[in-house]
């Protein structure tokens, strides 16, 4: 008696065809499918032929100021190529303010002291690149000076 209720209660429970609920079953994970293939898989872009121009392509200017200790023949600031940033047409007295037209990653200072009568030089360089907070950097050399700064 216990199967026939069990059989009676199954054929209730159970409803339609077997063939109707498999394809219906398939239609819900094909829709279910159908978003995650569409997250997984990268669309194709048009490519452009535009010029698109990088932040690290457009010119910065970057102004700076030299503090000298002493009066200086000649006075040079080259990048990490010894590509020249910034040359002295003349003698530099104490100071000087100007800018770059790119910021490099280094800085090369070569400065010929105009006397030879200092125990010690010093040059005080300091950056103000755009957007970024002041760098600044102090030289010293017993004589003319050449040296180096790796820029953060």
């Amino acid at each position: 008696m216990l199967a026939q209720w069990r059989r009676l209660f199954q054929d209730r429970c159970v409803r339609g065809s077997p063939i109707l609920r498999t394809l219906l079953t398939a239609l819900c994970l094909a829709l279910a499918a159908l978003p995650l293939w569409r997250i997984t898989h990268a669309r194709k872009t048009p490519v452009t032929d535009a010029l698109v121009t990088t932040a690290a392509e457009m010119p910065v200017i970057v102004p700076f100021q030299l503090l000298l200790s002493a009066p200086a023949k000649h006075v040079e600031l080259l990048d990490e190529a010894d590509k020249v940033l910034w040359e002295s047409s003349a003698a530099v007295e104490s100071m000087v303010e100007a800018t770059w037209q790119r910021m490099p990653r280094n800085v090369q200072i070569q400065v010929q002291w105009a006397s030879a009568g200092a125990p010690r030089y010093f040059a005080k360089l300091r950056l103000e690149p755009p957007g970024t907070e002041t760098l600044t950097h102090i030289f010293d050399a017993s004589g003319d000076m050449d040296d180096l700064w790796e820029l953060p």
